[in-house]
């Protein structure tokens, strides 16, 4: 396995490098965002790698393992997932078979060549680590429960921990970026597009009802007076809500307009976030993370030189020791917001309003990662302004692209008669059941669970 800082120049753009960190630190936010987690092994083995990738976001194989380990974290919550984690499961299923495409080629087989004994080793105790657990819970006979799931749990974790922090890593992951992210902000597209014409109803419009002017009361009741909740303002935050949705993408797809959709997005996304519906700020940081992909080169060089700024003053004139530290700050936050919530657990209850007031601990943490990524988009924009923006990627129709099916067929789901739930119509006020109540969207019943529809009366 390459080794790192050996002929690598630590200042300049690598846009899978930076894309990577930027997913870790999402990834860990969720985690936050959602922390029932703690009682899984997937979870910890989710936490472990996003961890891993934070301090190598250069390795393929250590942001590969954190996109399958974030896969099957979904698989074991299903069905029960907000929107906006199914729809990342989808862009993750984009980048696993993007990762596939890599390490199946010749460039990526030709990458493994030369791994040490060490290496190997390790892959081979994982595996071993692996068959234990897979035996313990499959295997009759074998008693389930603290005293054999605590040690293969721990096993499966110290050899995962072993496997992600080998000194070395897998290189080549601009090839890999490139393939996905063009394909990603399309499905980007369709999600705003989906959600944006999901709040096209009766309801949504009514300020008596409405899910947008309900939202905009609960932000307001922080701010007292500051914030007006009259008719007109309830009204403004419906029609303003469902144009930021549409707008949003379309100002960031047209090169003269982007630098406003970043403004746009940043301030929309981190406003909603303030709200204290779990999982609100959980999905402002999967878009603050997505915004990545809409930076032109130019924009791009002008952000690491803006982190290589701040990592100089970090490190007190040392790049990498600013990095490291910085990379350890991320961590000790992340760790030390997690115990504070967990304690409240210990030190309360297992409630509702206990896990109210642990989302509120780590809201906090998320807004100041929020505002410090959507500030340096903005900052490395302005400064970049006047040069070119050209994406470094244009779409191409690639494998990734079979992802897409998914995207749009989630949308599209309730109006085939498939479920309503998850299908990008999140705080929509949508109903498609029976008459529904779309301005002008009906059902068609392809798919027959929407045709018993029963009435409960209170």
């Amino acid at each position: 396995m390459n080794r790192t800082g050996q002929g690598d120049d630590l200042t300049a753009f690598k846009p899978f490098a930076c894309f990577a960190l930027i997913w870790a630190c999402t990834t860990l936010v969720h985690q936050l965002a959602f922390t029932f987690w703690t009682e899984s092994w997937q979870g910890w083995i989710l936490v472990i790698a996003a961890i891993a990738c934070l301090f190598q976001p250069n390795c393929v194989f250590r942001f590969a393992f954190l996109i399958f380990s974030s896969l099957l974290n979904l698989w074991h919550k299903l069905p029960f997932v907000p929107n906006h984690i199914l729809f990342e499961g989808m862009l993750q299923v984009m980048m696993a078979i993007g990762l596939i495409s890599f390490f199946v080629k010749k460039k990526g087989k030709a990458i493994f060549d030369g791994n040490d004994g060490a290496w190997k080793a390790k892959i081979i105790f994982f595996a071993i680590a692996v068959a234990v657990k897979v035996i313990y819970f499959t295997v009759p006979g074998i008693p389930r429960g603290y005293y054999l799931g605590a040690p293969t749990t721990l096993l499966l974790l110290f050899a995962t921990g072993k496997l992600l922090f080998h000194r070395g890593r897998i290189s080549g992951g601009d090839d890999f970026f490139y393939s996905f992210a063009p394909v990603a902000r399309v499905a980007l597209l369709i999600m705003y597009m989906w959600a944006a014409l999901q709040k096209l109803n009766h309801d949504y419009l009514n300020p008596d009802v409405s899910c947008a002017a309900k939202l905009h009361q609960e932000i307001a009741a922080y701010f007292g007076p500051l914030i007006p909740t009259a008719d007109w303002a309830l009204h403004g935050a419906i029609y303003g809500s469902f144009l930021f949705e549409i707008g949003i993408p379309i100002l960031l797809y047209i090169p003269r307009t982007r630098f406003l959709g970043f403004i746009a997005a940043v301030w929309f996304h981190l406003w909603l976030a303030i709200h204290p519906a779990a999982g609100i700020f959980s999905f402002s940081t999967l878009i603050l993370a997505l915004l990545f992909l809409f930076l032109p080169g130019t924009w791009g060089e002008s952000l690491q030189q803006l982190w290589n700024r701040q990592m100089q003053w970090l490190g007190r004139g040392d790049i990498d020791k600013g990095r490291k530290r910085a990379r350890w700050m991320v961590t000790l936050g992340f760790l030390i917001t997690l115990i504070v919530q967990g304690s409240l657990y210990l030190v309360i209850e297992r409630s509702y309003e206990t896990f109210h007031k642990a989302n509120r601990i780590g809201f906090f943490t998320f807004f100041a990662w929020g505002c410090w990524i959507g500030g340096c988009y903005l900052v490395a924009a302005w400064k970049a302004r006047g040069e070119s923006l050209e994406f470094p990627n244009r779409f191409r129709c690639n494998i990734c692209c079979l992802a897409l099916i998914l995207v749009v067929a989630n949308g599209a789901w309730p109006w085939i008669g498939g479920r309503t739930q998850t299908s990008f119509s999140m705080y929509s006020n949508l109903r498609s059941e029976g008459e529904g109540n779309h301005l002008f969207l009906k059902r068609k019943d392809i798919l027959p669970f929407q045709q018993d529809l029963s009435l409960i009366h209170i």
